[in-house]
């Protein structure tokens, strides 16, 4: 049985080693493709410009952490003099720590001298940027320090926390954590606070072991994008260095000069960004009857609500009962009381996701639905529970499928209706076979009052159908994996297991030239590892004239897993969960996070199609 075991253990060793091995090849691919690729066509996809505060600001905090040599001079109560060993760049807020020459160790057989021990002794800080005769002022920050002594930034990798505030623009401070981590100088811990002052900082950086914390923000000064990085030593949270710099020209993610969709879309807005402790359901609507919309959140388990009057603020943490997952969040005033109801698909025993990163049940599984209501006196409850339908609205319409242990969805997409004290099904939605109540919107291209319908197939890809159920179109390209995609028991016997995925939202606008898609193609880390989630996205608008389809790219270069969007009148809303290099960075840590961002683009005068 040892045996046995031991084979195991070198057997799954030898299966890690060949992931990271496929990984690590992917990536040089991928690499190599890029480099011997020529230029794009101006009509595909091109790398978005890299912000040129970016790399100033990511040469600053290398800056601090350069390594270098240099000798103790002189000491003289908590001050000290050093001169930098082989011209070393020096800067003030630079952290030295101090050997002493140890105890001498010899050959073990021959007993020649090898060498000597060197012991950390203290550490000192550099509080002069000029020199004078090439000496350095500093100051003993810990420990005894003596003439003689040596003091050393490693080479090593070095620990440090990164923290970035609420506010400040997610895709440049994706760039920017991308090119300190590519630098290989930074052993990064990740981690939470809603508190960025140094001292909360630098605790956190302490209970991880790192070094010090960063707090990466980007402000407006005198109305320019500026990025603004805050240095904080772990030890006695003490400011190293504040670096500023103006983001410049590709500070965020701009409109593309053309029209995006015959020219509805103007005065447009840069993104806004807030930071979610768990972001992954995201649906709008005033829940609470006061004349203006809230923002619901799901993290799969819980539930948010916050108002977006002025700022995001959180008003309702909401723990739902039970060890469901939720699937699917929507917001629509149904019973017409005038406060909108939170619908929301739960299932228990959902089984394994293809990312793996849960087991599957071994008990089938089910679907739970309920329903959230406000009441003014008691805060929000139940009205409605343990309902065997996924749920979804489209327009003014709440939908219903019933879920079947055999096949997941079975039966037909009906339009609900309230009773008076229930939700019940009412006439059946014409609805392709291929379709299911997830990731379908119907589009009257031309205002004409003939709706055709556009779904996604089980690949990620786009089919139209005409109002006869006839395909008339598919996408050339996947649109990418789904948010969830589980294999899951069932009751059948000749198929025991089923692989099924909620269907991403599709969501039909007003344009000048008639109605037209909204659609999010996300992109896959690696495509030969999909199983790893997706680290960017693109948002498409798709028209059809009747013989062909016109995509427009709305927005490209969306890093991060986009999770959920919607669209609410002028303002396209997304989350998404951190990028490939902040997967890599938790996976080598054996961690992960479920911190989401939030952010959004501000259009001009669109308005989402009510059916």
């Amino acid at each position: 049985m040892e045996v046995f075991a031991e084979l195991r253990h070198r057997l799954k060793l030898y299966l890690i080693f060949a992931a990271v091995a496929l990984m690590l090849a992917a990536g040089c691919s991928l690499k190599e493709a890029v480099k011997d690729s020529g230029p794009l066509p101006a009509d595909e996809k091109t790398q978005a410009p890299v912000p040129d505060g970016v790399y100033k600001a990511r040469d600053a905090v290398l800056g601090y952490f350069i390594p270098a040599s240099a000798d103790i001079l002189s000491v003289e109560g908590r001050n000290v003099k050093v001169r930098p060993v082989d011209e070393a760049n020096i800067k003030k807020g630079m952290r030295f720590s101090v050997f002493r020459k140890g105890a001498p160790f010899y050959h073990p057989v021959t007993n020649e001298l090898i060498g000597s021990t060197e012991d950390t002794v203290g550490g000192i800080e550099i509080t002069g940027e000029d020199a004078v005769d090439g000496v350095y002022p500093g100051m003993i920050i810990r420990g005894d320090v003596r003439e003689g002594d040596k003091a050393r930034i490693s080479s090593s990798r070095i620990k440090i926390a990164f923290f970035q505030d609420r506010k400040a623009d997610w895709s440049v401070s994706e760039v920017f954590y991308g090119s300190l981590k590519d630098s290989g100088r930074f052993e990064f811990v990740e981690t939470y606070t809603a508190d960025y002052s140094a001292d909360a900082v630098s605790k956190l950086a302490r209970e991880h072991g790192a070094e010090a914390s960063l707090v990466f923000s980007t402000p407006d000064k005198d109305g320019k994008s500026t990025i603004n990085v805050k240095l904080y030593w772990a030890g006695d949270s003490a400011m190293g260095g504040e670096i500023t710099e103006e983001t410049g020209s590709a500070g965020t993610i701009p409109a593309r000069d053309e029209e995006f969709i015959s020219g509805v879309f103007k005065d447009t807005k840069p993104w806004r960004t807030y930071g979610l402790p768990g972001g992954l359901l995201v649906a709008m609507g005033d829940v609470d009857g006061n004349g203006t919309d809230e923002f619901v959140v799901s993290d799969g388990r819980d539930i948010r609500i916050y108002s977006v009057k002025e700022d995001f603020k959180e008003l309702w943490n909401i723990k739902t009962e039970g060890g469901g997952n939720h699937l699917s969040l929507d917001i629509l005033d149904v019973n017409n009381n005038g406060r909108a109801e939170i619908f929301v698909t739960s299932a228990d025993n959902i089984g394994a996701m293809y990312s793996g990163e849960s087991e599957s049940s071994h008990d089938v599984m089910s679907v739970n639905s309920f329903v959230l209501e406000y009441d003014p006196a008691k805060g929000y409850r139940r009205i409605a529970e343990n309902i065997p339908y996924f749920l979804r609205t489209v327009g003014n319409s709440l939908l219903m499928q019933r879920y079947s242990s055999g096949r997941i969805f079975s039966g037909p997409v009906y339009r609900a209706k309230w009773t008076g004290s229930q939700y019940g099904t009412d006439a059946p939605l014409a609805l392709p076979e291929a379709a299911n109540i997830y990731g379908f919107a119907f589009a009257d291209w031309k205002n004409d009052g003939r709706s055709s319908v556009m779904t996604y197939d089980y690949s990620g890809y786009l089919c139209l159908y005409d109002d006869s159920g006839s395909l008339i179109w598919k996408s050339e390209e996947s649109y990418g994996p789904f948010t969830f995609s589980f294999e899951s028991r069932t009751r059948s016997l000749a198929n025991p297991t089923t692989k099924w995925s909620v269907r991403g939202r599709l969501m039909a606008v007003k344009t000048g030239r008639g109605q037209e898609i909204i659609a999010v193609r996300k992109e896959p880390v690696l495509s030969m590892l999909p199983a790893l989630g997706t680290n960017k996205a693109e948002v498409y608008s798709l028209w059809w004239d009747g013989n062909a389809m016109d995509r427009k790219l709305i927005m490209n270069e969306i890093y991060g897993s986009v999770t959920d969007y919607l669209v609410n009148g002028r303002e396209l809303f997304l989350v998404a969960r951190a990028g490939l290099s902040t997967f890599l960075g938790r996976l080598a840590q054996g961690e992960f996070s479920g911190s989401s961002i939030l952010f959004y683009y501000k259009f001009g005068p669109l308005e989402t199609e009510n059916k």
